[in-house]
């Protein structure tokens, strides 16, 4: 995949951990063990219509996609959050769930690719 493709960007990333490898390795772990969790409670949430709940789990996963550049679908976060915890276009959300989760496949595949790098 071009560099032009990717849903990422370790820009940010690289300056925050002062290009050292082993922290840029450590958070991408920490991101593809955690994010697919949050996106599991995310779903569950949804399907047990707690807005509330999916509202405060997608807030805490946006940021951590801010680390990683992934501004599409930190994007898609914020309007998921939104959408939750306005209670508006609620029938939106299993769509945009499915972006999300579609995403984040690729992301954490990146992320990945990109460990073998540091390590």
């Amino acid at each position: 995949m071009s560099e032009s493709n990717k849903l990422t960007d370790l820009s940010y990333l690289r300056s925050l951990t002062g290009n050292a490898n082993d922290k840029m390795a450590k958070y991408i772990r920490m991101f593809t063990t955690g994010a697919p969790l949050s996106l599991q409670q995310i779903e569950m949430y949804s399907m047990n219509k707690d807005w509330d709940a999916v509202k405060q789990t997608a807030h805490a996963l946006k940021p951590q996609l801010g680390y990683f550049g992934a501004k599409g679908t930190e994007e898609l976060l914020r309007e998921i959050e939104r959408m939750s915890g306005d209670k508006v276009e609620l029938d939106r959300i299993p769509e945009a769930l499915k972006n999300l989760k579609a995403q984040l496949d690729i992301i954490v595949a990146e992320l990945e690719l990109s460990l073998k790098e540091f390590e």
